[in-house]
């Protein structure tokens, strides 16, 4: 037998090296995914401070007593920082010019507003809503950009309907 055939024949019986060459194969796919598993909770966390935002600032205009543009601005602070008063922002980059408040006044079983607005039962025959919403470009980390995606643009809306005024 030769020398090499005998070196061959003992690689092949020797298994020291394979939990390094199976880990070496697996851990970039592992991280991969890790790193994806971050990026999407990241992305939905940010959804769901924007929805509480908007959903905040459409409950407070909704109650407001105060004037149109007094209420506004106070709602779209409260939306962005979580108060009225507030200076800590609840997403990075949000900002209060970047929420929208409208108000829209509608037959009490009528959705043929644009955008539609939900039935509400009334004994008047129009029923005011106060409608907010905003669009947020989302800051990834590169994961997003890196597979290839554009910019993500995180949209919510939410109407109330007035009880103040």
């Amino acid at each position: 037998m030769t020398k090499l055939s005998q070196i061959i024949r003992l690689f092949r019986r020797d298994e020291d090296g394979t939990a390094l060459v199976e880990m070496a194969i697996v851990a970039p796919f592992v991280l991969l995914l890790s790193a994806g598993v971050f990026e999407f909770s990241n992305m939905l966390n940010t959804r769901l401070l924007l929805e509480a935002g908007v959903e905040d600032a459409a409950r407070y205009m909704a109650r407001c007593s105060s004037d149109w543009d007094t209420c506004k601005g106070l709602a779209q602070k409260l939306a962005a920082y979580g108060a009225v008063d507030g200076t800590s922002a609840r997403v990075t980059g949000w900002l209060p010019t970047q929420v929208d408040i409208t108000k829209s006044s509608t037959a009490a079983m009528d959705n043929t507003t644009t955008p539609p607005t939900q039935l509400y039962l009334s004994s008047k025959t129009n029923v005011d809503v106060v409608i907010v919403s905003t669009a947020y470009t989302y800051p990834d980390v590169g994961f997003w950009s890196y597979l290839g995606f554009g910019d993500l643009t995180l949209s919510v809306t939410h109407q109330e309907r007035v009880f103040g005024w």
